[in-house]
């Protein structure tokens, strides 16, 4: 395929086996690797509803009777209406932060990168004719230049994404990778997938898992989320956990990574659910990197790393605690009293170390530097994980 062609050009490394068509080939053969960990990042397209509709309308309809479709009762929430408006200030905030992701990969030659959910708000998008602009707007033509040209993505569901249902998870898991050879999900059509980067002398496996599944709150009735896929996905949750169990207990990788959306360990809420998969992680000492709440921190906890990397989007100083750590697992936030970082994490992968790097843009807003980083070009903070993982 081009892209691929334009991998191996850019990188200069050997492609791997031939994988099924409309597939990533992951590319391999460097001593060293970089990619870029980012989410939470899919504002551009969504037109929030008319608020006339939202305060007048939505009301009356539901005081008789009439069936409100999930994603009109969650375009017509408070909190996310007031997110959009902030997230649109100087006309597109993401196709800012897009721009400085491009500049920090040219910099250091990102291969490939890693969504970790919440690719389209406010509820997802499916296989119409908004879903399809929305897929373009907010993301294929919204990620271009040489920095991303031909690099593959290797994407996760988050919760925003499963509002529309199994129209919408069937859009991104088996659509919109014909549609665009960069979007990969699998080759099997599923949310949860596994896939290797490989370098000279190491291996990297990464397991992505829907978490949506397991959150429990998503199946009360009133929930936005409480969708027929997320209703029937959460009856075969063990299903997931086995996956992950196979995938790393076959794995002889230097290093073992989950890719999810939400956080077992946070600033804003631990998602206890996913303890099963915390369990498999920690058995085989990888380290979980996931999204959901929108800034970006590094928590540790039970010896293992939590790479928070949700600030691609609106990032919301909340959900980092404001920027005062929360017990002794906190290692870094990105945030202030009065705002979080937006921005994204790099990982540069080698037989010695996976290196961190949590990169923070200087956001200047209509005159007034809305969250001050004085060199944003260098990170505002790293780790090394040099600990190799294990094989149970």
């Amino acid at each position: 395929m081009p892209a691929m062609s334009r991998i191996a050009l850019t990188l200069g490394l050997a492609l791997g086996a031939s994988a099924a068509p409309n597939s990533i080939v992951a590319p391999t053969g460097a001593e060293k690797l970089t990619v870029g960990l980012l989410g939470d990042y899919g504002w551009t397209g969504w037109q929030p509803l008319p608020l006339d509709f939202c305060n007048t309308a939505l009301p009356k309809l539901q005081a008789d009777g009439v069936t409100i479709p999930r994603d009109l009762q969650n375009d017509c929430d408070p909190g996310d209406r007031a997110d959009i408006a902030n997230a649109t200030i100087e006309e597109t905030w993401t196709a800012r932060t897009a721009k400085y992701i491009e500049k920090v990969c040219l910099k250091k030659n990102c291969s490939a990168f890693m969504s970790v959910g919440d690719n389209f708000y406010d509820s997802g998008v499916d296989f119409t004719s908004e879903g399809i602009q929305r897929f373009y707007e907010g993301w294929a033509n919204m990620y271009v230049g040489k920095a991303f040209d031909g690099k593959p993505w290797y994407q996760a569901l988050g919760n925003h994404d499963v509002v529309a249902g199994k129209a919408g998870v069937d859009f991104q898991t088996r659509i919109a990778p014909l549609m665009e050879d960069r979007w990969y999900f699998g080759n099997d059509n599923l949310p949860y997938y596994t896939y290797d980067l490989k370098g000279s002398n190491w291996t990297a496996t990464f397991a992505v898992v829907d978490s949506d599944c397991f959150i429990n709150k998503y199946q009360q009735s009133t929930s936005v989320y409480n969708t027929d896929y997320v209703i029937e996905c959460h009856k075969t949750t063990q299903t997931q956990v086995e996956f992950l169990r196979k995938a790393f207990a076959e794995s002889n990788a230097t290093w073992k990574i989950l890719q999810i959306h939400h956080g077992f360990i946070s600033s804003s809420t631990n998602y206890t659910e996913l303890a099963p998969l915390m369990d498999i992680v920690r058995e085989n000492n990888g380290v979980v990197i996931n999204g959901h709440d929108h800034c970006m921190a590094h928590y540790q906890f039970n010896g293992t790393n939590f790479v928070l990397t949700g600030g691609a989007g609106y990032a919301e100083a909340g959900d980092c605690n404001y920027g005062v750590p929360m017990g002794p697992f906190t290692k870094w936030l990105g945030a202030n009293a009065q705002q979080a970082a937006n921005g994204f994490v790099t990982l540069d992968i080698s037989y010695n170390a996976l290196h961190f790097e949590y990169y923070a843009r200087d956001m200047q807003l209509k005159g007034a530097d809305y969250y001050p980083v004085a060199h944003d070009m260098v990170p505002s903070y790293s780790f090394d994980v040099t600990k190799h993982a294990t094989k149970v």
